[in-house]
């Protein structure tokens, strides 16, 4: 359901052919997204040809919830066209025969390149194009890609463009100029929550009961979360001793390294100057991010999780643990952590030592229990309320409540309107008073913050509080017990001793608790009615699934376990949809279905939202930081729009330069033509093919089986980036690839990606300082220089972006031969064909391959051809002169034949000719019986 603003921001959207929509983080995008697509296509719907329109920049996750979204709606039940998902099952063909019979699509860009640039897709016949979550389109992302494309053959569909996070505008690498013009985008809508539409599509005149619950931090919390936070500003302090960084790390403080864009401001800071850090500046970026991790472990998690945390972190060598381990605060740190889990005491009597456990549950739990049972009782009274005004005159419209309140009329045979009824999908409607035997079942809903906290509350709520300690606690010790008895120290071994006793006792105890003895169990009321509620823990995140749980699940109460602006924001604008349905007016149809309605009493709110936070912590500070940032995006954004003066030009096709010292003939007709590269399809998922496109380059898909790239007849190219080429070189995959295409091309190149603001190195700076540099296969710059030797025609470039890689594939398809992709695609067809047919493949030799290769006449285009026709070296002695022409061209076959045949000069040429054959590795007669297999 649908509220005022929401059908607001889907008019705006759709009054221009090219417009931007920003919306304030948790209004709803998702409605806006399918409600602006379904009104196009309801729109095409008319028209003789089928509407073929696109969705980008969208999960698989989220797709699949929008299709199953718009597949309940009953709006989308009279469209001819529906909305269908195509991801990486689809082949081409099944891609082809989809967008031939038209529809909406939420499609991946990198699968919509190849389509278009093959011609399976061709943009003229595409309506329109919309964007989701514009923030994160790159310059040289694949939507960008099929956004330029699009509009470069078709000018007439429309592009639009959404976007809930207008706090990402105002970050230097995501402006909101650049992504206007990338996505082609002249006019601009903004919706945050202030605007006046809003407010009133979210102000009622009955609101749900919010209890913001305040907890104030325990002691211990207290002084880790200090020590923490000077952990982080002595780390950031070191840091910015470096030259290299204290310009850029100076506006940042410890309190910034809670918020979520500390990460991207601090990766800005440290990629242009990391080739330049020393190991211990490295070593101090990495133990800050560490503690970061503690930092939000330690309101999120138990005290035993925040604990195994802290000593995995300080549990390491010497050389990699944490710098900040010897100081005070880690120190003190360590001792708070450890004393709120467990403590080592000494008996009274012969001094005994004992482990004495702590299970300190979370502040948090005690306050969702308190949420629960109050919902209960809540969700009872409403019952009561419901069962003494059904007695007291059923279908008497005057005896029930009217405020903030739903009635329920049974009256099949009427076709009045009704003010106030609601249904409810899939349930069947209470026509009586619930009978005592009836279970009551309240519905709760519990946001947590991330997934680790997901689990752990539904554990809780499963077990109860001290099944799930026990067992936690237990864990922990029989893990850290044999650690322990490894580290030498009497006192640290005999810790290790008493946990290990410790661990069987918690299991012990473990066994007595009841197994339902959590909130989920089955209870009864006061009145002897019986209640088993229904919790729900869900995650938070921006892609719908909160939303759509809670219009599925319809709960009574809500929880949200940490502050949250997009958990708040999607809550609020959950009820503000309920009470819409609740005050509208509804139609009772004779034949409809008879459905369960939720009956709340008049002083009863529909809802009711409990707010946990800690008092004077983290996630308040980031909570605040979030709404003063979207607050400052969102006035960016406005300005913006006031001074928008630019126009955004449409995209034009690039020429290459042109040489003027061209002659004539069949190569000047060759390159007259634009040039082409032959790009393979897995490709596609780098910003490569963009670059070479835009360069002026014709670039086709065709998946190949060597190579990446090929610039002409003889010239292939393997990308590698440097994770790639490290992994390449040591699973030896890279030796194979590089053979591979030094088989079948005269001119094979390796090239290697690196990006110029993050330094990388081939082989341990400690060992280059002692000079302990061994060439070696074990060696990872050692293999690379073996490739080198092993393969002298590999050529290796190294680029340090994609537009310096276009500019030098432009300079090497200079006069040369534009490439055949068929050829290309069809390089080991028949070895394929062979492999399955010929269970006795002959191995190859690489060896009589180098010999043969090196005799005149021989290209890699005739090499392999002529060695499935001789089958080894012995058998060119045996083919005529005709058939060497029908196989190499006349000219080659002269030049073969005539030096086959020739007489030695001299007997000491005659020797060197052996000796340079056996320099290969075997005698002269192995190489000339030695098979050249068919599959080559």
């Amino acid at each position: 359901m649908m509220l005022s603003y929401h059908h607001g921001a889907v008019e705006g959207l759709l009054r221009s052919q090219a417009c931007l929509a920003v919306l304030g983080q948790g209004l709803g995008i998702q409605k806006v997204v399918l409600e602006a697509f379904r009104k196009v296509l309801a729109g095409c719907a008319d028209k003789q040809a089928p509407p073929l329109i696109f969705l980008l920049n969208t999960s698989q996750e989220e797709a699949e919830l929008l299709a199953k979204r718009a597949s309940e709606d009953p709006l989308w039940a009279g469209l001819v066209s529906s909305l269908s998902v195509i991801g990486a099952d689809f082949g081409t063909k099944d891609r082809a025969a989809a967008f031939a019979c038209g529809g909406g699509f939420i499609a991946n860009a990198r699968l919509l390149v190849p389509d278009i640039l093959s011609g399976r897709l061709n943009p003229e016949s595409i309506d329109g194009v919309f964007v989701n979550h514009a923030h994160q389109v790159a310059e040289l992302s694949a939507d960008a890609f099929v956004l330029r494309l699009f509009r470069l053959r078709n000018t007439r569909g429309f592009i639009r463009a959404i976007s809930d996070m207008p706090d990402s505008f105002t970050r230097s690498h995501v402006q909101l100029e650049k992504v206007m013009q990338r996505c082609f985008l002249n006019d601009l809508e903004v919706w945050p929550r202030i605007r006046k539409e809003v407010q009133n599509s979210l102000k009622q005149e009955s609101q749900p009961e919010v209890v913001q619950i305040t907890l104030e931090l325990p002691k211990q919390m207290l002084e880790l979360q200090r020590h923490i936070l000077n952990i982080v500003q002595s780390t950031l302090a070191e840091l910015k001793k470096d030259p290299n960084l204290e310009l850029g790390l100076s506006t940042l403080d410890a309190k910034d390294s809670v918020s979520a864009a500390f990460e991207v401001e601090l990766r800005q800071v440290l990629d242009p100057a990391w080739q330049n850090l020393g190991p211990f500046a490295r070593r101090l970026v990495n133990d800050l991010n560490r503690v970061r991790r503690l930092l939000t472990e330690l309101l999120r998690g138990d005290a035993v999780d925040f604990l195994r945390l802290l000593d995995t972190l300080c549990g390491k060598e010497a050389q990699t643990a944490p710098v900040w381990l010897h100081s005070p605060d880690a120190q003190a740190m360590l001792a708070f952590a450890k004393g709120r889990v467990y403590e080592i005491c000494r008996s009274q009597h012969d001094s005994t030592p004992f482990l004495r456990k702590k299970l300190e549950p979370h502040a948090k739990w005690s306050k969702i229990l308190d949420a629960i049972d109050r919902t209960i009782s809540k969700v009872a009274a409403a019952e009561k309320l419901f069962e003494k005004t059904a007695a007291s005159g059923v279908g008497d419209e005057n005896n029930f409540p009217h405020s903030d309140m739903e009635t329920l009329i049974d009256e099949s045979d009427s076709d009045v309107e009704i003010v106030g009824v609601k249904t409810v999908k899939n349930k069947k409607r209470r026509t009586v008073p619930p009978s005592a035997s009836e279970v009551l079942e309240p519905r709760i809903l519990i946001i947590a913050p991330d997934d680790r906290s997901r689990r752990q509350l539904s554990t809780f709520l499963h077990r109860g509080a001290e099944a799930t300690l026990l067992d936690n606690l237990g864990s922990y010790f029989r893990d850290r017990a044999p650690r322990l008895r490894q580290e030498s120290g009497l006192s640290i071994v005999r810790e290790g001793a008493l946990m290990a006793q410790e661990a069987d006792a918690a299991a012990q105890e473990l066994e007595k608790i009841r197994p339902d003895g959590g909130a989920l169990r089955l209870r009864e009321l006061p009145d002897g009615r019986p209640c088993h509620p229904r919790i729900d823990v869900v995650t938070e995140d921006a892609e719908g699934q909160l939303e759509v749980h809670m219009e599925e699940m319809q709960p009574h109460a809500v929880v949200v376990f940490e502050p949250s602006l997009h958990a708040i924001r999607a809550v609020e604008v959950y009820y503000a949809t309920l009470h819409w349905r609740a005050s509208a007016c509804v139609k009772l149809e004779p034949e409809a279905s008879q459905e369960e309605v939720p009956l709340l009493g008049g002083d009863i709110s529909p809802l009711h939202v409990y707010l946990l936070a800690f008092d004077d912590s983290i996630e308040n500070h980031r909570y605040q930081q979030s709404l003063v940032s979207e607050s400052q995006g969102i006035d960016s954004i406005i300005k913006f729009r006031q001074h928008m003066t630019w126009r955004v030009d449409l995209p034009v096709e690039a020429t290459p330069a042109e040489s003027s010292r061209r002659g004539g003939g069949a190569r000047a007709l060759q390159a007259m033509a634009k040039p082409r590269v032959v790009v393979d399809m897995r490709e596609f998922r780098s910003t490569l093919p963009f670059m070479l496109h835009l360069r002026g380059l014709v670039v086709e898909p065709v998946t190949i089986p060597v190579g990446d790239y090929i610039l002409s007849r003889d010239i292939c190219v393997e990308r590698k980036a440097i994770v790639d080429l490290v992994q390449s070189l040591s699973s030896g995959r890279l030796y194979q690839q590089a053979q591979n295409m030094c088989r079948h091309y005269g001119n094979p190149m390796l090239l290697v990606e690196f990006d110029p603001a993050k330094g990388f190195i081939l082989q341990s700076s400690y060992a280059i300082a002692r000079r302990e540099i061994e060439v070696g296969t074990k060696d990872l710059l050692g293999k690379l220089s073996l490739l080198v030797l092993h393969f002298p025609k590999l050529r290796i470039m190294w680029s340090p972006s994609p537009r310096f890689t276009a500019d030098f594939f432009m300079k090497l398809k200079e006069g040369r031969y534009q490439p055949d992709s068929k050829a290309a695609a069809q390089i080991d067809a028949e070895d394929l064909e062979e492999d399955t047919e010929g269970a006795h493949k002959t191995q190859s030799n690489s060896a009589a391959f180098e010999v043969l290769r090196k005799l005149p006449g021989i290209t890699p285009k005739n090499m392999h051809v002529l060695a499935r026709r001789a089958g080894n070296l012995a058998g060119l002695l045996d083919l005529s002169l005709g058939e060497l022409g029908e196989i190499m061209g006349d000219a080659n076959a002269n030049q073969l034949h005539s030096f086959l045949r020739a007489s030695s000069q001299t007997a000491a040429t005659q020797d060197r000719g052996l000796e340079d054959v056996g320099a290969a590795g075997g005698t002269q007669e192995q190489y000339l019986s030695a098979d050249l297999p068919e599959d080559q």
